[in-house]
């Protein structure tokens, strides 16, 4: 039998231990250690480029569902954005390094308000968006497991020129098109056209049978870089403007997590 002078010493010693474990949970230091374990997520955003003068859309946050749980991610600076400007190699950043618990991002989403609008020909149009989408607008990705100390950049396309419809009685409707890809597993192709075009921007696209991708050339220096693109081999198409003549390079490859740099195209 233990003495009650004994049990007194050893209730003590174990509130002491449990004071000493919440101080430790509780110490800040304690707390970026354990962070160092956990996976890091980044999220950019870029779009694939349309000839609208501008599409401006209203970000709120995003929204990622781990496993079977649905986690609120505010994004680094909510507000009004012009998809266009975030082309050839521009992007935005949406979530910054943000420590997260390890598991499998099984679906993400984008939130968006309503002070969305389309620019066309000078004129600006009320971007409506469909009801009852207070969930966000899907993401589409394959699932992506998340393991502990690793880093995670996700790249969000929003591809406008399918996203912006135009109803039948002029308005206009935003149905939004959104793809992800981890950066290490998507490559790019840039370049430089010459001489630079006469009216207008020209038009670089990538193809092969199962994709195809392209953007807009830099109207100050001829410079492109189509930024999301699957690993494969392409032809690319140069589409000039109407004092040029269109020119296709065929058999340029694209490696994972790496830029293809194309030698400068010469319009004819």
């Amino acid at each position: 039998m233990i003495k009650m002078k004994t049990l007194s010493k050893l209730i003590v010693l174990a509130v002491l231990v449990t004071l000493v474990a919440c101080n430790k949970e509780n110490d800040p230091d304690n707390e970026d250690i354990g962070n160092k374990a956990k996976p890091v997520l980044t999220v950019k955003l870029v779009d694939a480029p349309s000839f609208y003068d501008a599409v401006n859309v209203d970000i709120l946050y995003m929204k990622a569902r781990f496993d079977s749980n649905w986690v609120d991610m505010p994004v680094e600076n909510p507000g009004v954005y012009n998809l266009q400007e975030f082309i050839n190699g521009n992007s935005m950043l949406l979530i910054g390094d943000t420590s997260v618990s390890p598991g499998v991002i099984t679906e993400l989403r984008l939130v968006l308000g309503t002070e969305n609008s389309v620019v066309v020909d000078g004129e600006s149009f009320e971007l409506k968006t469909p009801s009852g989408q207070t969930s966000g607008y899907k993401i589409k990705m394959e699932p992506q497991p998340l393991v502990p100390g690793r880093i995670y950049n996700l790249v969000i396309d929003f591809d406008v020129s399918m996203s912006v419809h135009r109803t039948g009685n002029g308005k206009y409707m935003l149905k939004p098109v959104v793809r992800g890809y981890l950066e290490e597993a998507i490559g790019g192709i840039s370049g430089t056209v010459f001489p630079l075009p006469l009216a207008g921007a020209f038009y670089v696209e990538a193809a092969n049978l199962t994709d195809t991708a392209g953007t807009l050339t830099d109207p100050q220096t001829g410079e492109f870089l189509i930024g999301t693109v699957f690993p494969g081999t392409y032809d690319i198409t140069i589409y000039a403007s109407p004092a040029f003549s269109d020119t296709t390079i065929i058999g340029i490859t694209v490696l994972a997590g790496q830029i293809t740099e194309m030698d400068t195209v010469l319009l004819q």
